[in-house]
C-alpha cells in the first residue's frame, strides 16, 4: 500500500485538530459547565513544503525545522517508515501545520520518493557528472554521497539518486547513496516516442517495453507522450537501453491543490516565460506579479537552470510566487580544521581565523565518532574539527552551506578558495598554510604548468580558484596537487544543457570502452589516443602500452586522464585498466 491521501488534505486536518478549536468552537458543546472564556484561541495555517533534509532534531527542510515526533513518514515503497530511515540530503515533502503561538510547525506526513535507481555507467569527475540509465546526474561538493564518495564510486555500482529535475534527461544530486542489496531500476520521467504497436517509449535514452507493466493511478490507455510516471523493472539490458517494466505509476499530479495556505518548493528554474512571468520548479507552475520579491538577486537573475526556493499562495486556481530566494552556487571554498571560537549569539563559528557565518539553510552532518544524528550549529564546540562548504556573501560574509564534524584523522586534506600570499615555496589558501616541494603537481585549465606559472595566473588574477589535495605536516598541508579551476571569471566547461559536452581542458573519467578504430579508444563518445608517454596500469601492475593495448576489449572499464587536444580528441596521460583474469 502506497499513500493515497492528499498531503494538504493531511496538513488541513492535522491543522484543524491541533489549533484546539476556534472562539466559536470554545463556546460550544461544553457539558461540564466550566466557561472556556479563558482558552486561547490559536489560528493555524496549513503548509507544504518541498525541498532537501539538511538535518535532524526534528527534520530541517528549506530552512525550516518540523517537528516530525507526530509525522507519518514514507520512504520509496514504504509507508510506514521511522525518521530514521531519512538521510540529509534527500528530497522530501512535507505537509504540515503552522501555529502563530511561535512553535516550530508540526508535520503530518514526511514523503520521499528516490528520482533514480540504477546502475552506473559512466562517471566523468573532471566535469562533475554520472550517467545512469542514460540520464546525466550532475553533483557538486554539496551533493551528499552515503556509503560511497565520488573517488570510490565504480562504473556498475548500483546507485539510489534524490535531487533536481533539470533539463530533459539530467538532474542535479543532492543525494547519491550505494544500494548494496536493492537491484530494482527505478526512474521518473515524461513519456515520449510511444508505440502502441511495439508496447513501448522512451524515459529519456532509456526505451521502456511495457508489455508486461502493472499499473497504479492509471492504466494502460492513459499512456501518452507527455505523461510524467514513474517506472520501475529488474530486467534491463544496458546495450540497448531497455528496460521491461513491472510497474508504472502516474506522477502527473501533485500534491498540492488550490487550498494551500503556504507553498515552499525548492529546485531547478524551468520553463521561464519572461512575457508571461510563468516558470515551473519540481514540476510546481508558479506566476510573478507585481509584488514578488527577490532575495540575493533580482528579476534579471531568474532563468532556466538556476536553483531557486520559491514561497508562494493559491489564488484563482494560480500559484503566486511571493518570494523568490536564489540559491547561490558560485565561488566556493572547502576548507577543514579546527573550531577556535564559537558566538552563539551571532551563529558563527571560527576556523583557521576565517569567521563562518550559519544561516537556517546550513547543511549538517556528524561523521565524527560521536555520529550525533541531531547535529546541528549547537552542537558545536571550540576544539571541534570541521570540514566546511562556503562561500562569501555580498557583503564579505563567510556564508557556510554545508558543515560536517569529523575526527582530526579523518582530514582529506583538501581545500579550495581564493589564493594568498602564493611564492614558489608555498601560499595560503582559504587562510590555510600550503607548502609546495619538488613533489608537487600544478595543473592549469588545459595542461601541467610550472610553479612560476601557477604564480603568474594567481598574483596576474585575483578571482583565480584553486583546490589542493595533500598531506598535513602538523598544521601545513603539504601540496601533492594544485589545480586551477577557474581563471578571470570563466566557466570552465561552459555547459549549461547539462549534455556532458565539455570537450576542453582536463578530461578524468570512466566508462566502458564502446569501439577501438584502429589506435583509437572510443568511451561514451569520446576519442581516446595513447602515447609511449602515457602512464599505463593494468590490473595494478605498470605496463608498457603494445600489453595494455592488447587487454583492450569492447565492454572493459577503462578509467582515464587526459588533456582534450583542439576538443575533438583526449591526450591521456594516465590510464587504467582491471580485466579480472585470474592468471
Amino acid at each position: 500500500m502506497r499513500f493515497k491521501q492528499s498531503l494538504l488534505v493531511l496538513a488541513i486536518s492535522g491543522a484543524l485538530t491541533a489549533c484546539g478549536g476556534s472562539s466559536s468552537d470554545s463556546t460550544n458543546d461544553n457539558t461540564s459547565g466550566v466557561s472556556n472564556n479563558d482558552e486561547t484561541s490559536t489560528t493555524t495555517t496549513s503548509v507544504v513544503s518541498e525541498g532537501v533534509i539538511t538535518g535532524f532534531g526534528s527534520v530541517y527542510v528549506n530552512g525550516q525545522r518540523y517537528r516530525s515526533e507526530n509525522a507519518e513518514i514514507a520512504v520509496g515503497n514504504s509507508p510506514a517508515a521511522d525518521e530514521a530511515q531519512l538521510k540529509v540530503g534527500m528530497v522530501v515533502t512535507v505537509a504540515a501545520s503552522a501555529s502563530d503561538d511561535g512553535e516550530d510547525p508540526d508535520a503530518q506526513q514526511i514523503r520521499y520518493e528516490e528520482h533514480l535507481q540504477g546502475p552506473v555507467s559512466f562517471i566523468d569527475r573532471e566535469a562533475e557528472q554520472i550517467e545512469v540509465l542514460g540520464q546525466t546526474i550532475l553533483f557538486d561538493d554539496l551533493t551528499e554521497f552515503d556509503e560511497t564518495d565520488i573517488e570510490t564510486l565504480s562504473v556498475g555500482d548500483f546507485i539510489e539518486v534524490s535531487g533536481y529535475i533539470n533539463d530533459e534527461g539530467s538532474f542535479y544530486a543532492t543525494l547519491v547513496e550505494l544500494e548494496t542489496e536493492e537491484t530494482e531500476i527505478k526512474l521518473k520521467g515524461e513519456i515520449a516516442n510511444l508505440d502502441t504497436d511495439a508496447q513501448t517509449f522512451s524515459l529519456a535514452e532509456l526505451t521502456i517495453d511495457y508489455s508486461a507493466a502493472e499499473y497504479e493511478d492509471m492504466t494502460a490507455d492513459d499512456l501518452a507522450d507527455g505523461l510524467f510516471v514513474k517506472v520501475e523493472g529488474d530486467d534491463f539490458d544496458g546495450d540497448t537501453l531497455t528496460l521491461t517494466a513491472s510497474s508504472i505509476e502516474n506522477k502527473e499530479d501533485n500534491d498540492i491543490d488550490n487550498d494551500a495556505e503556504e507553498v515552499t518548493i525548492a529546485g531547478i528554474v524551468k520553463d521561464y516565460d519572461s512575457e508571461s512571468g510563468v516558470f515551473s520548479v519540481n514540476r510546481y507552475e508558479f506566476t510573478l506579479n507585481d509584488n514578488t520579491e527577490f532575495d540575493d538577486g533580482s528579476l534579471d537573475t531568474l532563468a532556466n537552470g538556476v536553483i531557486v526556493k520559491v514561497e508562494g499562495r493559491f489564488e484563482n486556481e494560480q500559484l503566486l510566487a511571493e518570494e523568490v530566494e536564489f540559491k547561490a552556487t558560485d565561488a566556493r571554498s572547502k576548507t577543514e580544521g579546527q573550531v577556535t571560537d564559537l558566538n552563539a549569539d551571532n551563529e558563527t563559528f571560527v576556523i583557521d581565523n576565517t569567521t563562518f557565518s550559519v544561516t537556517p539553510e546550513t547543511q549538517y552532518e556528524d561523521e565524527s565518532d560521536l555520529d550525533e544524528r541531531s547535529f546541528t550549529f549547537d552542537d558545536i564546540a571550540v576544539n571541534d574539527w570541521l570540514k566546511v562548504i562556503s562561500r562569501q556573501d555580498d557583503q564579505g560574509n563567510t556564508i557556510a552551506l554545508k558543515v560536517k564534524r569529523i575526527d582530526q584523522e579523518d582530514r582529506e586534506g583538501e581545500v579550495k578558495g581564493r589564493v594568498s600570499d602564493v611564492s614558489a615555496e608555498g601560499m595560503t589558501i582559504a587562510n590555510v598554510a600550503v607548502a609546495f616541494n619538488e613533489n608537487t603537481e600544478f595543473e592549469g585549465e588545459d595542461d601541467n604548468i610550472s610553479v612560476e606559472r601557477f604564480i603568474e595566473l594567481v598574483q596576474s588574477n585575483p578571482a583565480v580558484i584553486v583546490e589542493v589535495e595533500g598531506e598535513y605536516d602538523g598544521d601545513k598541508l603539504i601540496a601533492a596537487e594544485v589545480e586551477v579551476e577557474t581563471v578571470g571569471g570563466q566557466d570552465d566547461g561552459d555547459d549549461d544543457d547539462g549534455d556532458g559536452d565539455d570537450s576542453t581542458g582536463k578530461a578524468e573519467f570512466e566508462g566502458e570502452i564502446e569501439s577501438i578504430e584502429g589506435d583509437s579508444v572510443f568511451v561514451n563518445g569520446n576519442e581516446l589516443r595513447f602515447s609511449q608517454d602515457t602512464e599505463f596500469e593494468l590490473n595494478d601492475e605498470e605496463v608498457d602500452l603494445q600489453t595494455f593495448y592488447d587487454a583492450l576489449e569492447v565492454g572493459v572499464v577503462i578509467e582515464i586522464e587526459g588533456l582534450w587536444v583542439d576538443q575533438s580528441y583526449i591526450k591521456v596521460t594516465e590510464a587504467e585498466l582491471e580485466t579480472n583474469d585470474e592468471e
